[in-house]
Formats: C-alpha cells, structure tokens, sequence
C-alpha cells in the first residue's frame, strides 16, 4: 500500500469524513497534510490530481437530471461563453420539454432530447458531448458518473458524489484509468468555516481525529414532494 497525499478538497471531504466515520486508521498526518492509505494502482493507471487536458474552444454539455437542480443548472450555462448545450435527460418527459424552454428563452437552439430508464445511457455515448452534468438522486451519482468517463466524457455530478468509500474509490479509479475530470460541484466547501476547519484538522489543532459527524441543519419540508421516490 502506496502512501498517496490528497491535495484536492472536494477528494478530501468525501474522502476523510468517510474514512473517519468507519475507521481510525487507514491514513495519517504528515506534515499538516492528510496522507491515506491508497489500494496499489493497477498498470497504466495514472494520478489524476493537477491532471490538465487539451484545451476545449468550446466545451458541449449533456445534462441528466432536470427535476429541482437541473433546470438552475442548464440556465446558469445559457450565461457562458464557448458553451454549447447538446443533449437534455430526464426520466420523464416533460421534464426534459420544460428546461428546452430555457434555452428557447435565451434564443438557443434545442438540445437533443433523452428520457427514461436509459436515456442517460444514450446521452452518454454521444460523440459530440464534452461534459456530463448529472443532478440526479445521489444514488445513481456513481454509476452515472462512471458510465459518463468510461465514454470518454469529463464530469460534473452534484453533492455528495459518492455514498461509500467504495464509490469514492470507484470515482478515483475510473478517472485515473480514463484520465478524465471528475469534479464534484459543492460550493461551500470552499467557505471560510469548511476550509478553516481543514486547516486546523491538518495542523493537528484536534489531535488525532477518530471520528467525525455531520448534519444539514435547514427545513427541507416544503421540498420533500419534488424528490424522486424521497430519496433525500
């Protein structure tokens, strides 16, 4: 077993609070950094932290998942240049219609339209797709994410990405084997409170850290109807 530093946060958070929740070993501290126990890489498999790709001029986006987050998502890309949205999926229809709606409103052509209990699938093997956005129930976050970089796509999929350190590591292991990007799209780790208490957590400030817990502390009741199958 290899000893591999984890330099990314977004790796970091998914990594150490599941590892930590289950288990006091299986990393270290060296030098204010988190050292984990990494599985050996197979042949041919590369790191992926600080991995750069070719330039893309312009980056085709395919999105999956357009109930709550993904119509917010498909609109916030309507704003940036050198983007071209290229295909919509959603397990159902007329989800897929309303957000066509969006880039119709911004005088952008229509994407084309996958639904569905394999429409990602289909989206995902498109030859003219970049970047797959996936906004679907955590529990298809892994294997989407997966099938997307096994066909050659980066990705982007919404918190948590993972929901083991199994699929932490199923999510590491296909990108270094790919070398695809796999990012995971979670603004406020990168708040002052979060990175502060990775610091300290770093410089030893809590001492050895057994184990950890964690709660989301906000009403969500008027919400729970618009999750699929209440899997939030």
């Amino acid at each position: 077993m290899k000893k591999f530093a984890f330099l990314s946060w977004a790796v970091v958070a998914a990594l150490f609070f599941t590892a930590c929740g289950s288990s006091p070993k299986g990393y270290s501290v060296v030098d204010g950094v988190i050292v984990f126990d990494a599985p050996a890489r197979v042949e041919g498999q590369h790191s992926v932290l600080r991995l750069t790709t070719d330039p893309i001029p312009v980056v085709r986006v395919g999105f999956i998942g357009l109930g709550m987050r993904g119509p917010g998502a498909v609109e916030r890309f309507t704003y940036l240049d050198g983007v071209e949205i290229k295909a919509l999926c959603d397990l159902y229809p007329d989800r897929v219609e309303k957000s066509q709606e969006i880039l119709a409103g911004r005088n952008l052509p229509a994407a084309a339209a996958y639904s569905g209990e394999e429409g990602w699938k289909e989206l995902c093997r498109r030859d003219d797709i970049d970047l797959v956005y996936i906004c679907t129930p955590w529990q298809l976050h892994v294997p989407m994410a997966v099938y997307a970089m096994e066909h050659g796509k980066h990705v982007a999929v919404e918190v948590p990405a993972a929901m083991s350190l199994e699929e932490c590591w199923q999510l590491v292991n296909t990108a270094e084997k790919t070398q695809r990007h796999c990012m995971m799209l979670e603004n406020c780790v990168y708040d002052f409170f979060e990175l502060t208490t990775l610091n300290m957590a770093q410089h030893g400030l809590f001492g050895e850290i057994i184990h950890t817990e964690g709660s989301y502390i906000h009403d969500l009741d008027p919400f729970w109807e618009h999750y699929q199958g209440n899997w939030r």
